[in-house]
């Protein structure tokens, strides 16, 4: 297993997981409990898809909020 992201709360890192198992990626949540960074992972034989698939929805959101009006 390799750790496919790293994210900052637990809502993120269940999102991610789902997205990738959308894909036909499994993917596992690891939590830190001591406060420490809350990781994704996935076979390392399906990180490099599952690496793209984050950074494809990170970027969607990230055209979606410089495309919206501001208030």
């Amino acid at each position: 297993m390799v750790t496919a992201a790293f994210c900052s709360n637990p809502a993120e890192a269940e999102l991610l997981r789902s997205l990738l198992e959308e894909n036909g990626i499994d993917a596992f949540v690891l939590d830190d409990s001591f406060g420490g960074a809350i990781r994704l992972q996935v076979a390392s034989d399906q990180a490099a898809e599952a690496k793209r698939i984050i950074e494809e929805a990170e970027k969607a959101l990230g055209d979606e909020a410089q495309s919206a009006p501001e208030a």
